[in-house]
């Protein structure tokens, strides 16, 4: 069984008659790597909540549809300040908080919260509050919160989006160790240059439904690259009126122009 299973899911939000997800199946195994790209408004976000089992239970809503978890699962919202307990006066406390809720013994929790810490290299921070770190800190530190209880499925949101350049390419690094480990990610990103190198599968998501999905290839066709989400060398190669089929990376143009 896979870690995570949607079929023929459908998501309203209270009080709209519009569904915010319309029939979206969907499998992730364990150690893949799907990655959800579409414009704002697409879907991407409510789909994680849904996998996170937030939504309808927190959010409110409607849900149809069969979601199924085969163990415990952690979301990294695109507000990760919003994530923050408000319990801990030290990341080291609020990385702990997670395992703590879920009583494991002393010595486990400290085990997984200091290997979270490293993993996202902030063991420098562990004993700074954390209602004094930066965006990007506070992104880590939520993050390390997440693996730290060890869970089978890791849902992203935007992970990147408070990260400056080497901080995201040390995230999109983490997140392929982690799928080597046997986990089950999805992420919804706007980085599309960066997935490629992360991602098995690419899921396009317009209006709440799957409009494609497959290889991250995916995002050289004509009709992402018209809906603006082709990667930018694909992009490039388009307006400059070359021939279909377009490239996805650097690499691919030198290979093509060769």
């Amino acid at each position: 069984m896979n870690p995570l299973t949607l079929e023929g899911v459908e998501f309203h939000y209270p009080a709209t008659e519009a569904p915010a997800l319309r029939d979206v199946s969907l499998a992730v195994a364990a150690g893949e790597i799907v990655a959800l790209v579409g414009k704002v408004g697409a879907g991407a976000s409510t789909l994680l909540l849904v996998a996170a089992d937030l939504a309808p239970r927190i959010t409110g809503g409607r849900l149809t549809g069969t979601v199924r978890r085969r163990a415990r699962s952690g979301i990294v919202l695109p507000t990760p300040w919003t994530q923050l307990s408000g319990m801990a006066f030290t990341v080291w406390d609020e990385v702990a908080f997670g395992p703590a809720n879920l009583g494991w013994p002393g010595r486990e929790i400290a085990r997984h919260v200091e290997r979270a810490l490293e993993r996202l290299e902030i063991a420098a921070l562990a004993e700074r509050d954390p209602a004094t770190l930066s965006g990007g800190e506070v992104q880590r530190v939520i993050l390390a919160g997440i693996l730290a209880m060890d869970p089978d499925v890791v849902l992203l949101d935007e992970p990147t989006a408070e990260l400056d350049p080497a901080g995201a390419r040390a995230l999109w690094r983490l997140v392929r160790v982690l799928a080597g480990e046997g986990k089950a990610i999805v992420v919804a990103t706007s980085d599309l240059d960066a997935v490629p190198a992360v991602a098995d599968r690419v899921a396009w998501l317009e209006q709440g439904a799957v409009r494609a999905m497959g290889a991250p290839d995916l995002l050289a066709e004509e009709a992402t690259c018209e809906a603006g989400l082709g990667t930018t060398v694909a992009g490039v190669w388009r307006a400059a009126g070359l021939a279909a089929p377009y490239p996805l990376t650097v690499a691919d143009a030198i290979q093509r122009w060769r």
